[in-house]
């Protein structure tokens, strides 16, 4: 009869094993990984222009200028309002499309797309950190089967690139907790690329050093709690201070290089701040079938959005988290001061934080939720344990069973959406309002203008089957883009050009949004949908022409990058050949 193993013996035993089969829950997250590196290979190229992208490759464009001219050409700072956003994506995007063979924008889908990865690794990892690889692998792969995350990737330059980097200044937060009181010198670097990194994409990514102070705070409370005394907790701070500064250093040589009109001045940092803080935008949003203004949003609007985009199965675990945290608060209270419950608060910081901001302050903010993208991966974290607690404290295997066959139809359906919403997954609302299909009307769609890309190539696809495309040599159609004209006028051929007056058109190519109109007398020739939604159409203007021509729908007035880009018809008629810059 064999003796039971001692457990170094099982350990032996497993260090003996494969890298997979000793460590599955690590070997099957590398495994997703790699799945959505080969999906974002093969289709980043699939992704329309965004409605800021032109506007930010022009910014990249002057970034470069400026140290090409070795410091002398500034014409970056007198660009639109681009001076109070860094370049931490512009400037690297502006140079991978000089060496890249890709087209300029299909390179900017492509970075954007594997710094989404980057937040995926920083998510699974994060995960693992507060509960164990198991937990780890289900934080990647909740946020992997979100289809709001993984539409913003290609296409959000700004928002997916700082919640990346949130991302990662919460995972280095989290490694930090275990070498308290003296962070070594390898965390504090990581720390600080990350915050450098994040605060050169958007200033706001100054709110990684609060979810450090939180830590902070309570490994401080910890020490106090178990009796430490006042001088040894102020020699710990000492130790604490001394051991971050490397991070300081490096978030600001990293902030200068990305975003120099940051460090031209010691209060610009500060300036900008302000400025997003009281940003100018008179705007409406339509948010639950009606129009309300960007300047007074009611305190539900970020909630209720939070909770209609997310996945059910996200929703469903923060649920299981809070019932789980609240529980084990009233059984153990001092598991809080404890290494692993200070990364549990400190997560669940930085996803309520943000919201609890907004609903008691209620800041400026339009395009449905993206500007609080960066609280996606700690909610998902948080979803992670709360599924994990849950399913560690049923009693027996049958009812861990019955758990996982009740959440995988939450799970099936976002994955599904995956599929039938490419490559517009961003538009993607969940079963609480009906999908897409419920959320039409009701909710911002496809705010971006994606779509746009897929209706010029069907209206093209129409005009040459019907032989109406006029060659080179002829009078082109005229087409009015309701919305931001390059996403539209990148895919024109020789026989379309834009025109900015709909009076003079042939055609209007138009998102499905509350400024853009169907004129009287126009004839609707097609509409791009998905899953039963319209995103943007195309109406035939030309029996128009002899009609009373109608008044140019309003646009939303302020769009934050591209507010003062020259939108006369002579600048818009086509792309320049690399920059994006309009011709003159």
């Amino acid at each position: 009869m064999d003796l039971p193993l001692t457990r170094r013996e099982r350990a032996a035993r497993v260090a003996l094993l494969p890298t997979w089969a000793a460590r599955p829950f690590e070997a099957s997250a590398w495994l997703v990984l790699g799945a959505v590196l080969v999906l974002v290979l093969a289709t980043f190229r699939d992704y329309g222009v965004a409605w800021d992208e032109q506007g930010e490759t022009v910014y990249g464009a002057l970034l470069l200028k400026y140290y090409g001219s070795f410091f002398h050409d500034h014409s970056a700072y007198q660009f639109v309002n681009f001076r109070f956003y860094g370049g931490g994506f512009e400037l690297p995007s502006a140079i991978l499309s000089r060496l890249l063979p890709f087209g300029e924008y299909e390179t900017r889908h492509l970075l954007s797309a594997l710094l989404g990865v980057l937040g995926l690794f920083a998510t699974w990892r994060l995960g693992a950190s507060v509960g164990g690889e198991r937990v780890g692998l289900l934080s990647l792969l909740l946020l992997v089967v979100n289809p709001t995350w993984y539409g913003h990737m290609f296409i959000n330059a700004r928002d997916v690139p700082f919640a990346s980097g949130i991302a990662c200044c919460l995972l280095s937060t989290s490694r930090a907790i275990d070498e308290l009181p003296r962070v070594r010198f390898r965390t504090a670097v990581l720390f600080g690329l990350a915050l450098g990194m994040t605060m050169s994409v958007r200033v706001g990514g100054v709110v990684a050093l609060v979810f450090l102070s939180v830590s902070l705070a309570l490994f401080v409370a910890a020490r106090a709690r178990a009796g430490a005394e006042p001088r040894v907790l102020a020699r710990d701070a000492g130790k604490i201070a001394v051991s971050l500064l490397p991070a300081l250093v490096v978030a600001y040589a990293v902030l200068g290089a990305l975003w120099p009109w940051a460090v031209e001045s010691p209060l610009n940092p500060v300036r900008a701040l302000l400025m997003f803080s009281r940003f100018p935008f008179d705007g409406m949003n339509l948010f639950d079938g009606r129009l309300v203004p960007a300047q007074g949003l009611p305190a539900a609007y970020l909630p209720v959005l939070l909770a209609v985009k997310l996945p059910e199965v996200v929703l469903a675990g923060i649920a299981f988290a809070v019932a789980a945290f609240a529980v084990a608060l009233l059984r153990r209270p001092r598991a809080l001061l404890d290494a692993t419950g200070i990364r549990l608060a400190t997560v669940a910081f930085a996803a309520a934080f943000p919201i609890v901001y907004f609903v008691v302050l209620r800041p400026v903010d339009y395009n449905g939720m993206r500007h609080y993208m960066f609280v996606v991966p700690p909610l998902t974290v948080l979803a992670a344990v709360g599924v994990d607690r849950v399913f560690s404290a049923l009693p027996s295997r049958p009812l861990q069973a019955a758990l996982g066959i009740a959440l995988v139809p939450l799970a099936v359906g976002p994955l599904r959406a995956l599929y039938a919403l490419h490559p517009d997954q961003y538009v993607y609302f969940n079963a609480l309002v009906g999908g897409p299909r419920g959320a039409h009307g009701r909710y911002e769609l496809d705010y971006w203008g994606t779509s746009l890309a897929d209706a010029t190539r069907a209206l093209v696809e129409q005009l040459e089957r019907r032989g109406e495309l006029p060659h080179h040599g002829h009078t082109p159609l005229k087409v009015y883009v309701c919305g931001n004209v390059w996403s539209a006028a990148v895919f024109f051929p020789d026989g379309l050009v834009a025109t900015s007056r709909i009076g003079d058109a042939d055609f209007q190519i138009a998102i499905d949004q509350f400024y853009c109109s169907h004129p009287p007398q126009s004839r609707r020739v097609l509409g791009v949908t998905r899953e039963g939604a319209l995103l943007s159409y195309v109406d035939d203007l030309r029996e128009t022409h002899t009609a009373e021509r109608v008044a140019v729908p309003e646009l939303p007035p302020g769009h934050d990058d591209l507010a003062g880009i020259p939108t006369t018809e002579t600048a818009w008629q086509r792309p320049g050949p690399s920059t994006g810059v309009p011709e003159d």
